[in-house]
């Protein structure tokens, strides 16, 4: 559950770019806060920050909007096949990955 809280934290750094597709520099302010934050090393936040920053613009407009409906219907969300699998992709962004314990 830790990993997943990291990368949800992660998630964060990179949403406001998430609208486009994946660039340098929206790696770069992914990599900076999480290095910045001393959740891992360089090498380490640069691999999590590629492929999070990657798979959120893999979203399309039909699953926010998909995930926004339940989530306005008060559905929870975490039931939702779309949700998923998007949290699926993105726990795999950390697989391997050296995460430093929170202070």
């Amino acid at each position: 559950m830790k990993h997943f809280a990291v990368l949800t934290l992660i998630a964060s750094f990179a949403l406001p770019f998430a609208a486009h597709a994946a660039n340098p520099q929206q790696v770069g302010a992914c990599v900076g806060q999480m290095t910045e934050k001393n959740i891992t090393d360089k090498t380490s936040a640069t691999k999590v920050c590629t492929c999070v920053v990657d798979e959120q613009a893999k979203i399309t407009q039909a699953q926010k909007t998909e995930l926004d409906n339940w989530v306005k219907s008060g559905k929870d969300v975490r039931q939702n096949k779309t949700f998923q699998n998007i949290s699926n992709r993105l726990k795999a962004c950390g697989n391997g990955i050296k995460f430093n314990q929170p202070h």
